[in-house]
């Protein structure tokens, strides 16, 4: 992985640090393709389960609220039927260095830090 593939900056509000990590994306997608190739009814179902819990909490004509915990169910039952690997990815020591130095940037721009240095 090279420092192309991770990026960190500020949100546009100035109020926390988006982390963006590619490769994970990528993977998952491969996994989810390869799941697909070896089961198709199986990831249909497990997707058809997590859009209807999502459709659910999220529509605004739906009096029963929001339901993380049901999210979370559905998540996980997709990971399985995918077999999706651990969100994690491993960095090489000059990588490491240069998202770091982006994340305490973003970081230090953020209206908290701001806020704080204000105060102090």
């Amino acid at each position: 992985m090279t420092a192309a593939d991770l990026s960190a900056r500020l949100d546009g509000f100035g109020l926390g640090v988006i982390l963006r990590v590619d490769v994970i994306r990528a993977e998952t997608l491969d996994q989810l393709a390869r799941a697909w190739a070896d089961d198709q009814t199986a990831v249909i179902d497990a997707l058809d389960r997590l859009a209807a819990v999502v459709q659910r909490t999220t529509d605004p004509d739906d009096d029963t609220g929001w339901h993380p915990a049901a999210i979370d169910a559905a998540r996980d039952d997709l990971e399985t039927v995918v077999g999706l690997d651990a969100a994690e990815v491993t960095l090489r020591p000059d990588t490491a260095i240069i998202l770091a130095s982006e994340l305490q940037e973003a970081a230090g721009a953020t209206f908290t830090a701001h806020i704080r240095g204000a105060a102090a």
